[in-house]
């Protein structure tokens, strides 16, 4: 009768321990690890938003490569979905439910047949050589066991995450995402064109920092000449230099009619050019993967060019964050 006794207060003791300690734990539980990653925000984001070669990363199917998982991404990436089902990783699904492009997603994670999902956010910052990383895990526990079990499983939870971010920068830096691609090569023509004009030089990157402020410039220009936008910005490329890599440009706007030189800015006209095209599409720090494909096109060819490109940006960065759907015209005037 004693040890009966005794029985039943270690189970009443076992039963009050698990339903006391739970209340003095956090309700909500959170993991968060952070890392930079040498490669740009644009890259990891849509890496990470399209669920594209998650398999390869991932820390928890790297603990049961045989699991069974699905990755469905989507065309803007809301709505792409990761599944997993494993004897040890047991099964779950997560989904993309919003984005802000090359900055922020977020994600609900399913766990077995629990209704009630969980919370997975990445927050992106652009750093001096690549992107900060933050990795976050949120998730209300039910009480008490859900609470309980949580806040025991923190700690692990914030190794596998310290593991998926090391994978995932050793695979990305290793091979980085291409986030371009160039349309089909064809001739056609371009102009005739009148436009008021900047030019400049210095490094691509260089000039791609002057770019913005060019354009606005000869935009307040055409305001104050009572001119009409009749077309795309463009760049008319003037001279490359191979071994300092420095490039020699006019940034300018097309117009209705012939406007007049002011100060810096130059009015110019051109006509109409027979010229070998294609449509780049993606951001413009990838322009020379394109340049590179339409060298070999016009040296297979034996296309005679003249080596002044014009690229014709007929995508509003202001008003469409996502870079993998700028579009940008590259044309080379024949000869």
């Amino acid at each position: 009768m004693k040890i009966l006794k005794w029985l039943l207060y270690i189970v009443l003791f076992i039963v009050a321990l698990v339903l006391i300690i739970p209340l003095l734990l956090p309700a909500t539980v959170e993991v968060t690890s952070q890392k930079e990653i040498m490669v740009s925000p644009a890259q990891v984001f849509h890496n990470a938003a399209s669920y594209i070669d998650r398999n390869v990363w991932d820390p928890w199917l790297e603990t049961e490569p045989e699991a069974e998982y699905t990755l469905e991404s989507q065309p803007d990436y809301v709505g792409s979905t990761y599944t997993w089902n494993g004897k040890k990783i047991r099964t779950g699904r997560m989904v993309v439910d919003s984005v802000s492009f090359g900055k922020y997603i977020a994600s609900s994670i399913y766990f077995g047949d629990d209704p009630e999902p969980a919370r997975v956010e990445w927050d992106l910052e652009k750093s001096e050589g690549g992107t900060n990383i933050t990795w976050k895990f949120t998730a209300d526990g039910k009480y008490p066991m859900g609470r309980l079990m949580l806040n025991m499983m923190k700690g692990s939870m914030k190794k596998s995450f310290e593991k998926g971010l090391d994978n995932l920068k050793a695979y990305l830096e290793e091979n980085p995402p291409v986030l371009s691609s160039l349309g089909e090569i064809t001739t056609g023509t371009i102009g005739p064109i009148n436009a008021l004009m900047l030019g400049t030089r210095g490094t691509m990157e260089e000039v791609g920092e002057q770019m913005g402020q060019m354009l606005t410039d000869i935009m307040s220009e055409i305001d104050d000449q009572g001119l009409q936008i009749a077309g795309a910005p463009f760049s008319h490329y003037l001279s490359y230099d191979q071994e300092t890599g420095i490039t020699e440009l006019l940034a300018g706007i097309p117009t209705t009619a012939a406007g007049e030189s002011s100060g810096d800015i130059e009015s110019r006209s051109y006509p109409e050019m027979e010229a070998l095209m294609a449509v780049h599409s993606g951001p413009y720090d990838e322009l020379s993967v394109s340049y590179g494909k339409l060298m070999e096109y016009i040296e297979a060819n034996q296309v005679e060019v003249a080596w002044k490109s014009f690229e014709f940006y007929h995508t509003d960065p202001e008003s469409e964050p996502n870079v993998t759907k700028w579009e940008t015209l590259i044309a080379f005037p024949m000869k």
